[in-house]
């Protein structure tokens, strides 16, 4: 559980409300969300994963069941403590009604279904008793989907609407160098004069080295894209991949590492990843390393003597910030807002899910969803 000390998760003056409120109605203002007239299903959580139910209610939704369990964050008393203090600040009333499971809830009239852990699992149990026409959204990109999480063959056999936020089209990359220089801080490595790798292989690990060297620092890049490209980024290319980087003793010359793989679940560091603790500890012992996404030996780099953030019970990097928060839970709920009321107008789900597509950031699944689901 995170201290107390933490001002994110305060009920009180401690707690950036009036800013964070500020930053959902612009949010809600720039994806142009109405839910007016649906009723959504949704969680209360800790720290900042406490703005969803808000963004529902001032988006105008007509309900909205918040989900509160324990969690390895917080206990249930908590989120409902934490999520109530919020929603009376923006004078939301009893339009969002905390309820302790998801079965709680009146499922009956719910019309847009949100796969947060709170809410988690959406299997046969919910679907079969959420209102007809409703949709479920997927608060991340389709890479993050997991069978366990979210049923969507039952989605589809049910004919209930199923779709992820398109990260990249919502920009929520652009969050990433503030995440970096966070972790980077925490970790003791001031950007400025500092020399820092960026290893990565998808669309992040651009907006990092740019935002770190806008910031002072000489930046490093690790990545398959040509030079020309990384030059652009105010970077130079010392690599393709991390373990070259390594190979070319570049590591023993560098403050700090940043890892920003494309795959969510992607081992970068550790048994069959990228490279081992052991070997990075013995270029570099000195080496802070910051996981912007995929997957960490922490324990390893601990017991190797190398630093590194996030750590156990440290947010997620983009909850360390309300604004990564707000912009793609705002994103979801416009998907989920479009498929509900494509629905209403007769639409299929999957023309629904098409209009999403089309109208929102949407990102939809595969045909085949064994391509995508992690057993």
């Amino acid at each position: 559980m995170q201290p107390p000390a933490d001002p994110s998760f305060a009920c009180d003056d401690a707690f950036p409300g009036r800013h964070v409120l500020r930053l959902i109605r612009r949010a809600v203002e720039r994806h142009r969300l109405d839910l007016g007239g649906l009723c959504v299903l949704t969680e209360a959580g800790v720290g900042y994963r406490r703005v969803t139910p808000v963004i529902a209610g001032l988006a105008g939704a007509s309900a909205v069941y918040a989900v509160a369990r324990d969690s390895y964050a917080a206990p249930r008393r908590e989120a409902e403590e934490q999520t109530r203090h919020l929603c009376d600040l923006a004078g939301l009333g009893e339009r969002v009604r905390i309820v302790a499971n998801r079965l709680q809830a009146g499922l009956g009239e719910v019309d847009i279904v949100t796969d947060l852990p709170g809410v988690r699992p959406i299997d046969e149990a919910v679907l079969r008793n959420i209102a007809e026409g409703a949709a479920v959204t997927l608060m991340k990109g389709v890479a993050h989907w997991r069978a366990a999480d979210v049923d969507a063959a039952t989605c589809r056999r049910r004919g209930v609407a199923v779709a992820g936020v398109d990260e990249d089209g919502v920009d929520l990359y652009r969050f990433l160098p503030d995440v970096a220089v966070w972790g980077l801080l925490r970790l003791g490595v001031a950007v400025a004069g500092s020399v820092v790798v960026v290893a990565g292989d998808g669309p992040a690990w651009s907006k990092v080295a740019r935002g770190l060297a806008d910031a002072g620092a000489r930046v490093l890049v690790a990545a398959p894209e040509g030079a020309g490209r990384v030059s652009l980024c105010g970077a130079a290319k010392v690599a393709d991949a991390l373990p070259q980087a390594l190979a070319d003793g570049v590591l023993g010359e560098t403050d700090a590492l940043v890892l920003c793989p494309a795959d969510p679940e992607m081992r970068t560091i550790g048994p069959r990843g990228w490279i081992e603790a052991a070997a990075l500890a013995a270029a570099a012992p000195h080496l802070a390393v910051v996981s912007l996404s995929g997957e960490t030996d922490r324990h390893g780099l601990a017991g190797a003597g190398l630093r590194s953030w996030p750590g156990a019970g440290d947010p997620a990097p983009l909850e360390v910030l309300p604004a990564p928060l707000i912009e793609v839970h705002t994103a979801g709920l416009k998907v989920g807002e479009v498929m509900a009321r494509a629905r209403r107008r007769g639409s299929s789900s999957l023309a629904a899910e098409q209009a999403a597509a089309a109208e929102a950031h949407a990102e939809l699944l595969p045909k085949d969803l064994t391509a995508v689901a992690r057993r």
